[in-house]
């Protein structure tokens, strides 16, 4: 009897859902690997756009991350040949999991002849539709899992405008852990033991992915553990709180020195006109009518909102009112979570924008959120199709068709990035820029650097006399380590063809005590050393940042809580440090 009871409460303060999570099958990898591979297909035979916003940003961030982590450093932050060689910053604060699969698979690449990059993109693509399929599979059956994983790769936010026309690597990286958070964050309600670390590792991965995801999402499954909990939220939601703060932990090595660099890389100096303008970003309406606007950019974001938002408003109409009741308090919660995201897409937020920097600076394009109807749109879809045995024939011909429809629409959307590729060839730009395409140039660069005068002095010695006469060799030129030896009468400022960064220290003969005096030579941005007369070895480098040991010990410390509590947290049944007679001893209790 008191096990009955046990049972019943324990059934009770589960999540509402009508079907058990599915277990992952061999069978259901290759129908969603089928499902990526064609819709990847384009950028497998031609490779990414060569017009995607961000497309050589990557290239160049994982180029240059692979080369210098195959010489030895495990986490290259400073890219030494960045920038036509001058190096870049960047990574202190962008996130490293794209370069870092990248440069695990280069070696793999080049033994199979794949391209490695393209490569991480479609994995990329692939694993959101797997973990899509995870977290579908606690509210859908099987096939209606697999359809909704298929659909969510296919959406044309995800599709259409992230993984083909701006080639945001990261951000699809995004879309592919955010599911996973989710799918943990189902566990953990229904008291899985190993939920909490399976968060951690997807909290983990998202921010070492993407980290405006991060500002958008991580809110959202702490949300749904404290509103759809029937008991025990407050326990639930501390749970999910502990994986994503195990999960900082993990990721720390990144995040520490990113959130102290940060204040280095100002994000409103990439947020000025021409390059950016506020009221182009908003979702409107209008861009799906104009004919100046058919076919752009804007017109793709505007139907892929308009889309989904359609799907999720009438199939949600139709669960609230047909669906199971267990449901609906999910479905309420999905519908009130694409509220604020729906009106800061729309030119009514402007003054929001304009009132709350903190904001603007972290999510910079209203469009982003995007990724919460992504998410949105996954929950309705899988509980839509699990429910559609429930319609009645003619409901069934109504909503298929308008689903049909919306579904039409996507399948268009990536139709026409077949089109673009035919015209999708390098424009060379107006002016010479040094960047190699570094998104962030604009946000770190000294105030003042001239990009063209920049890219001049790139092709000069490495290392040279600005004014005066004299000798230089060098004889060491690695990332964040320079040295070199010097020989004149009367010494004086020796420029180095490595960009102005603070942290950048010299010193001459390897004394501490003999620290050199340092110097940004504008326009072109590069650091200068003054450098005294006679014979020198002067050694310039660039020392662990603030945070950057600190954040390698705690996420050391964090793995280390990470595998305590993988093994506390193992089944009694599953320990070999437990005999084999208590064992069964246990096993008999549990039959009896």
């Amino acid at each position: 009897m008191s096990r009955s009871i046990q049972t019943n409460r324990e059934t009770q303060s589960r999540p509402s859902t009508n079907f058990e999570s599915v277990s992952l099958r061999f069978s259901d990898l290759l129908i969603l690997g089928a499902g990526a591979l064609i819709l990847a297909l384009p950028m497998i035979l031609y490779g990414p756009m060569v017009q995607g916003h961000d497309t050589y940003e990557h290239l160049n961030y994982c180029r240059h991350f692979a080369e210098q982590f195959w010489a030895g450093e495990w986490y290259p932050r400073w890219l030494l040949n960045m920038c036509h060689g001058l190096g870049s910053p960047s990574l202190f604060v962008y996130p490293p999991f794209s370069s870092y699969l990248d440069a695990f698979l280069l070696p793999l690449g080049k033994i199979l002849h794949f391209n490695a990059f393209n490569a991480v993109e479609f994995l990329a693509l692939f694993a959101s539709g797997v973990c899509a399929f995870l977290w579908a599979g606690t509210l859908a059956s099987r096939k209606a899992a697999l359809a909704s994983a298929f659909l969510y790769m296919l959406l044309p936010y995800h599709l259409s405008i992230d993984f083909y026309r701006r080639t945001a690597l990261s951000e699809c990286w995004a879309l592919a852990w955010m599911p996973l958070l989710l799918y943990f964050t189902t566990q953990v309600m229904a008291r899985k033991r190993m939920a909490l670390l399976g968060i951690s590792v997807a909290y983990a991965l998202l921010i070492l992915s993407h980290m405006v995801s991060v500002v958008i999402f991580s809110l959202i499954p702490m949300g749904l553990a404290l509103l759809l909990f029937a008991e025990k939220r407050i326990e639930a939601t501390l749970r999910v709180a502990a994986g994503m703060t195990l999960g900082i932990g993990l990721s720390c090595f990144y995040f520490l020195p990113a959130l102290l660099q940060a204040k280095h890389f100002p994000v409103l100096p990439l947020l000025q006109p021409p390059y950016f303008v506020l009221e182009d970003n908003f979702i409107q309406l209008s861009d799906l009518i104009h004919r100046s606007a058919m076919g752009g950019f804007n017109f793709w974001l505007a139907l892929a909102a308009v889309t989904v938002l359609a799907l999720i408003a009438i199939c949600s109409f139709v669960l609230l009112r047909r669906g199971d009741r267990e449901s609906r308090p999910q479905i309420l919660f999905w519908m009130a979570v694409c509220v604020i995201p729906v009106f800061l897409m729309s030119s009514l937020s402007q003054p929001v924008w304009n009132g709350i920097p903190p904001l603007f600076k972290a999510v910079q394009y209203p469009w982003r959120f995007n990724i919460v109807l992504c998410l949105a749109a996954l929950f309705i879809t899988a509980r839509f199709l699990s429910g559609a045995s429930h319609f009645s024939s003619t409901a069934k011909i109504l909503l298929f068709a308008f689903f049909g429809v919306i579904v039409l629409s996507w399948v268009v959307a990536y139709a026409q990035i077949w089109k673009r590729y035919r015209v999708d060839t390098h424009v060379p730009p107006a002016r010479q820029f040094v960047s190699d395409e570094d998104g962030w140039f604009d946000s770190w660069a000294p105030q003042g650097t001239d990009q063209a005068s920049a890219l001049k002095a790139s092709s000069l010695p490495r290392v040279r006399f600005v004014a005066s006469a004299g000798s230089i060799d060098v004889s060491r030129w690695q990332a964040r380590h320079i040295e070199f030896q010097t020989n004149s009468p009367s010494g004086g400022w020796v420029e180095i063809n490595q960009f102005s960064y603070p942290g950048w220290q010299a010193m001459a003969n390897a004394a501490p005590g003999n620290k050199l005096e340092m110097n940004t030579v504008l326009p072109e941005g590069l650091m200068a050393v003054n450098v005294p007369p006679g014979s020198q070895t002067v050694r310039v480098d660039l020392p662990a940042v603030p945070g950057e040991r600190a954040g390698v010990w705690i996420s050391l410390a964090s793995v280390l809580c990470f595998g305590f509590l993988a093994r506390w947290m193992k089944p009694p049944s599953t320990r070999s440090d437990i005999p084999a007679e208590i064992r069964m001893d246990r096993a008999s209790a549990v039959i009896a």
